[in-house]
């Protein structure tokens, strides 16, 4: 599979590869989504990068997991409300007349509050400006402060 290692999960990670999974990614968000498969080494694998609306075929195995991130906030997608999704068997994937199908994986933001779709957006809109410019911002102190968290957790991973 294309790509290098950019993230790590000690607790997920590809097991064996005996049961396959035939699959049609769908990124139902207005954001480009980097496709990540976990490696039997639990390192975070670039597949792809959706954009908006764009779907890709992915042969995989059910025990492998993916993992999807927005490209500009870095926060992880969804897929049926989920932030890891394992694949489901081929033989569940048959339509109507009996004709095998690919599992259809629609990506989708994850459910918020308010506060933290206000946080990720200012993230995202400061990504690219110096550290004091949160101090600029006219909000609450506590939410300063978790702004500056989420920024240098951000910066770290990359």
């Amino acid at each position: 599979m294309p790509g290098l290692a950019m993230d790590h999960d000690p607790n997920l990670r590809s097991e064996n590869s005996e049961i396959r999974s035939f699959l049609l990614f769908r990124n139902t968000t207005e954001r480009a989504v980097d496709v990540y498969w976990v490696n039997y080494s639990s390192r975070f694998i670039h597949y792809t990068t959706l954009q908006a609306k764009a779907e890709c075929m992915v042969n995989t195995y059910v025990t492998h997991p993916w993992v999807f991130k927005d490209k500009q906030s870095d926060e992880r997608m969804h897929v049926r409300h989920q932030s890891v999704y394992l694949p489901e068997p081929w033989y569940t994937n048959f339509n109507s007349a009996g004709r095998l199908t690919r599992k259809e994986v629609n990506i989708h933001f994850p459910v918020r509050t308010l506060e933290e779709n206000c946080l990720w957006r200012i993230v995202a809109l400061l990504a690219n400006k110096e550290e004091n410019s949160l101090l600029e911002l006219e909000i609450p102190r506590v939410l300063k402060q978790e702004l500056a968290h989420r920024r240098k957790n951000k910066v770290r991973k990359k």
